[in-house]
């Protein structure tokens, strides 16, 4: 049994495991395990400007790969910079493997003054993962290590934590490496998954709801094959975008708020709903139409049956189990449901056809983006006024193209996040949309962007406050409070990086997006618009 330092085993661990990228900031308590990250070439280290801002590109590069992302973080605030975006990978169900230093083991917890020392950084971060370890010598590392990705191959794919002391990265240890290992999640009771392959068969009109936990398991294919063999529509929500292509003739998107929509979902006979958790938002605040046969797939065990009755609830994959259905009703005599599918898309017309009408600045501009973007392109988005219109009229053809904070709605999410995305998928166009008020959260970031050479466009939609915030006090108070902002000049401010600094209307977005994305550095396109709230189509 080898003998080494915490830190070397960390370095092991990950390499062994696979890992070739993290994200971090050096610092007193784990400069001895970048002094050991420093000597090996496998793993490339991304220096970021703030651990907020790793945590989300960590995001990006989990979302668009499927496969765990790293973090490193240092003890106190560096650590604590991080709780963000652990909250946000908690909530939208990001594999994320977060390594994070802490004061000597002597002395944890006890008030003694020590440099970076918290009250209980270990209990702070193991309520925002599902499931953390102290490794408390160096033969402890790589088990803990293997654990928290096993974790996530097997549940919801939620962060993990590994806290290790300043003084275990520095002490010797004997050490037992392990090899990386794959592992089967749950695949679901067969004879739940005959009945509801039965049952969807027997429908006369089934509605198939797609999760984010068909994203999370990479079932798209399945998905498509599925709804496919038995010409059932298919409804998206803000995590599952792109999961189908949103042109398919068979789905509807992610339009269930919208009257027609609805109307359409109150006619539906059985809902098979797979990896999804009819949160607060996706669900209309749990007002959605589900018919009473609700049949629900996921890999969490306490989701079926949480917010919505199911008649039936299988713990599954979503992978697992959409192959099962698909080879369970692969010889089912052919229904017609024509009329069904059609009735789907009229609804998908009526609600595209009226926001368009009664929205057309709105409209345009999402229709700007699109046009200007690859079809494969990756756009990460920030809960901001056109990010509330693109989380359910920005049309994606592909999987892990569409990247919003949904769950903890985070400002400051994109554009990291978007960087983490081109770190881990170069070749592919990646676009960041953003207001002014949440760029200014992470705009430090662009300093990694030129320092790497990410030729990636942050599009601001500049209205000079916190926009939906403002238009809710003018709504509810008749007056904006503390929200308007005083911005900089952000065309110079990217100029100041070294980046490309455009302005665009409305009316040349298109243009000077497809100008950003044939450059070799990064950009800011600073529009400067007044936009309001989504509409709801009657």
């Amino acid at each position: 049994m080898p003998v080494m330092s915490g830190s070397e085993a960390v370095v092991q661990s990950l390499i062994a495991e696979g890992v070739d990228l993290v994200f971090g900031i050096p610092g007193y308590h784990s400069e001895h395990l970048y002094g050991r990250l420093m000597r090996q070439d496998t793993i490339r280290h991304v220096l970021v400007r703030h651990e907020q801002g790793a945590g989300y590109m960590a995001i990006g590069a989990a979302r668009v790969t499927g496969r765990p992302a790293t973090l490193l973080s240092t003890a106190g605030p560096g650590a604590l910079n991080a709780a963000t975006p652990m909250g946000e990978a908690y909530g939208d169900s990001v594999p994320l493997l977060n390594v994070m230093a802490e004061d000597m083991s002597p002395y944890l917890y006890q008030d003694r003054g020590i440099v970076h020392e918290s009250k209980d950084q270990f209990g702070v971060f193991s309520r925002l993962s599902q499931w953390s370890a102290q490794a408390l010598s160096p033969g402890e590392i790589p088990g803990a290590i293997h654990e928290g990705l096993r974790r996530m191959q097997v549940n919801r794919p939620r962060p993990v934590v590994v806290e290790i002391p300043i003084d275990v990265f520095q002490g010797e240890g004997e050490v037992t490496l392990l090899e990386r290992e794959t592992h089967q999640p749950p695949q679901g009771d067969a004879a739940d998954l005959e009945r509801i392959a039965a049952m969807l068969v027997e429908a006369e009109r089934p509605l198939l709801w797609a999760g984010g936990g068909v994203m999370s398991a990479g079932a798209s294919a399945e998905l498509r094959a599925l709804a496919e063999a038995l010409d059932i529509p298919v409804m998206l929500t803000t995590t599952s975008k792109g999961a189908m292509p949103e042109d398919h003739p068979l789905v509807v998107g992610n339009l269930s708020s919208h009257g027609p929509v609805r109307r359409f979902m109150q006619q539906a006979d059985v809902m098979l709903a797979v990896g999804a958790k009819f949160s607060y938002l996706s669900s209309g605040k749990w007002t959605l139409p589900v018919p009473k046969k609700l049949l629900h797939v996921d890999i969490d065990p306490t989701q079926p049956g949480k917010n919505f009755p199911a008649e039936i609830g299988v713990h599954a994959d979503a992978r697992a189990a959409l192959a099962a259905l698909g080879a369970a009703t692969a010889d089912a005599p052919a229904v017609d449901r024509g009329a069904w599918v059609d009735a789907g898309r009229e609804a998908r017309a009526q609600v595209r056809a009226e926001l368009a009408r009664r929205a057309p600045l709105e409209w345009g501009l999402m229709q700007s983006l699109r046009n200007a973007l690859p079809r494969d392109a990756i756009v990460a988005c920030d809960p901001h006024l056109l990010g509330y219109w693109s989380r359910e009229h920005l049309p994606f053809y592909e999987p892990r193209t569409w990247l919003y904070g949904l769950a903890f709605g985070t400002l400051g999410y994109s554009y990291p996040a978007a960087l983490g995305a081109k770190l881990a998928a170069p070749e592919r166009a990646v676009v960041s949309i953003t207001g002014d008020g949440g760029f200014l959260f992470t705009a430090q970031e662009m300093a990694t962007a030129v320092q790497l050479g990410l030729p990636v466009p942050v599009v601001i939609f500049n209205d000079h406050a916190y926009g939906a915030i403002k238009e809710d006090f003018l709504r509810d108070y008749g007056r904006a409070y503390e929200v308007n902002l005083h911005n900089p000049d952000f065309v110079k401010f990217a100029g100041s990086f070294g980046a490309v600094g455009l302005r665009a209307t409305p009316e040349t977005l298109e243009a000077v997006l497809r100008e950003a994305l044939r450059l070799d550095r990064p950009s800011l396109i600073d529009v400067q618009v007044q936009l309001r709230r989504p509409l709801q189509a009657a």
